[in-house]
C-alpha cells in the first residue's frame, strides 16, 4: 500500500513537473514570439520614419536651394564686398564659420574661448543668416568681419539631419566654390569647438604637399576603422582647379541627395586623384571623443559635436566644464584657463555620476561601434570605407 502511494505521488509529482516546464516552453516561447515581432514592428516604424524624414529634407533643400545657390552669391553685392575685405584686411587665408540666432549662445561662448588667444579673431568672417545674428556680433564683437546673408529658409532652429541642416551644408559648399573660383583659400569651421591653442600657428596653409587638409574621425590607433575619415567640422582649402571641381560636385550631390557633406568628402577623397587630400593630425584637431580615451597629447582644437540637438548642446557641454560666458554676458576667462588645464592634465570629467550621458552621444556611440565593425569585416570593409558615410542619414534610423 505504501508503495502505491509513494508511486501515485512520484507520478503526481511528475505529472506538474511536465505541466510546469509546459507551461515555462509555451511562456518563454509566446514571450520570445511577442519581443520578436515588436522589435521587427519597432524597426519597421523607425524605416518608415526615417524615409518620411529624408524625403522631407530632400524636398526641403529643392524648395529652398535656389536663395543659397551659387548664382545668386557670385551676383549678389554682398559677395562683392566679401572679396574687397578679403584684399584689404586678409593677408591669410580666413576662417568662415555659418550661424543663425539660434546659434548666437554657442557662438558667444566660442568667442570667449577662442578670445584668449592673440591674433585669432582677425582671422574669422562670420556668415550671418538674419539680422539678429548680425547685429548681435557687431555689438558684442564689433572687431569680427560679417559676411550677411539673409535665408529666411534657415531663420528657425534645426537638428541634425534635418532638412534646414542639408541647406545649411548646401550654402556653406556653394560660397566655398564661389570663394575657390576668386582665387581665394580658406578655412571653414564651426562654433562647437573648444580650441586650447591657436591652429593657426601649424601652418598648414604653407605646406603646397596637399589641396585640402581635414579634421579626421576615429583616433590615432593604427587600428581605428574610421582614421583618415573627414570629420568635416575645421579644414583648409586651397584655391586651385581641383578644388573647385570637388565643390561643385558635392554641391550637385548634396542638393538632390540625403546625405552628410562630409560622407561625400571622404568618397570623394578617397576615390578621386585629385584634388590631393589631407588629414590633420589627431594631437592637433580631434572629435568628443577624445575625452573618453586616456586623454592623452591632448589636441589643440576638439570638437564637441556629440550632440544632435542644438536647444541643448551648449548646457551638455557645460557640463563637462566648456561654457565660458558669465550671467551678465561677459566672458570667464579663469572658466577657460580652467578647461585648457585639465585637458593638459588629462582631468576632463566624464564619468557618469556627473555627466549623465545624452540621447544624442549615446545614438552616436552606438552607430561608429557598428560603423567599426562593418568597417572591420574583412575585404568588404575596405570597399565600403569610401562610401559607407555617404549613407550615413539613412542608417542612423533613431534620429
Amino acid at each position: 500500500m505504501a508503495d502505491t502511494e509513494k508511486t501515485k505521488s512520484n507520478l503526481l509529482l511528475t505529472i506538474w513537473t511536465n505541466t510546469e516546464n509546459i507551461l515555462y516552453k509555451l511562456l518563454f516561447n509566446r514571450f520570445t514570439l511577442i519581443a520578436f515581432y515588436a522589435f521587427w514592428f519597432l524597426f519597421g516604424v523607425l524605416v518608415l520614419r526615417k524615409t518620411q524624414n529624408a524625403i522631407t529634407a530632400v524636398r526641403y533643400v529643392k524648395t529652398h536651394g535656389e536663395s543659397v545657390s551659387l548664382s545668386s552669391i557670385e551676383q549678389s553685392r554682398e559677395f562683392a564686398d566679401l572679396i574687397k575685405t578679403l584684399d584689404k584686411k586678409f593677408p591669410r587665408p580666413p576662417a568662415i564659420f555659418l550661424l543663425n540666432q539660434y546659434a548666437l549662445n554657442m557662438t558667444d561662448n566660442f568667442l570667449c574661448n577662442t578670445g584668449t588667444l592673440e591674433g585669432v579673431h582677425e582671422r574669422f568672417i562670420f556668415v550671418t543668416l538674419d539680422t539678429v545674428a548680425r547685429d548681435t556680433i557687431r555689438k558684442r564683437w564689433p572687431e569680427i568681419q560679417q559676411f550677411h546673408w539673409p535665408t529666411p529658409s534657415l531663420y528657425k532652429p534645426f537638428s541634425f539631419a534635418e532638412g534646414a541642416y542639408q541647406t545649411i551644408y548646401l550654402l556653406r559648399s556653394n560660397l566655398a566654390l564661389a570663394l575657390i573660383k576668386k582665387g581665394k583659400s580658406f578655412w571653414m569651421m564651426q562654433q562647437d569647438t573648444f580650441w586650447r591653442k591657436n591652429i593657426f600657428d601649424m601652418n598648414y596653409e604653407d605646406n603646397m604637399e596637399y589641396d585640402a587638409i581635414f579634421d579626421q574621425l576615429g583616433s590615432e590607433e593604427e587600428s581605428s576603422m574610421r582614421k583618415e575619415w573627414v570629420n568635416g567640422a575645421n579644414f583648409f582649402i586651397r584655391a586651385n582647379n581641383d578644388t573647385q571641381l570637388f565643390f561643385e560636385r558635392m554641391s550637385e550631390k548634396l542638393a538632390h541627395w540625403y546625405t552628410p557633406d562630409m560622407g561625400i568628402m571622404i568618397q570623394q577623397c578617397h576615390t578621386w586623384k585629385k584634388p590631393v587630400c589631407a588629414y590633420i593630425p589627431h594631437n592637433v584637431v580631434y572629435s568628443w571623443e577624445w575625452m573618453f580615451t586616456e586623454q592623452k597629447d591632448p589636441p589643440y582644437l576638439m570638437q564637441l559635436d556629440c550632440e544632435t540637438d542644438g536647444g541643448s548642446k551648449l548646457m551638455q557641454l557645460g557640463r563637462y566644464g566648456f561654457h565660458f560666458v558669465n550671467q551678465d554676458g561677459s566672458c570667464n576667462e579663469q572658466k577657460v584657463s580652467i578647461a585648457k588645464a585639465k585637458m593638459e592634465n588629462g582631468t576632463v570629467e566624464v564619468k557618469m555620476t556627473k555627466t549623465l550621458p545624452s540621447w544624442g552621444r549615446l545614438q552616436f556611440k552606438a552607430y561608429w561601434y557598428i560603423v567599426d565593425y562593418m568597417l572591420w569585416t574583412p575585404i568588404i570593409g575596405e570597399y565600403l570605407k569610401p562610401y559607407l558615410a555617404m549613407i550615413g542619414f539613412i542608417l542612423m534610423i533613431t534620429i
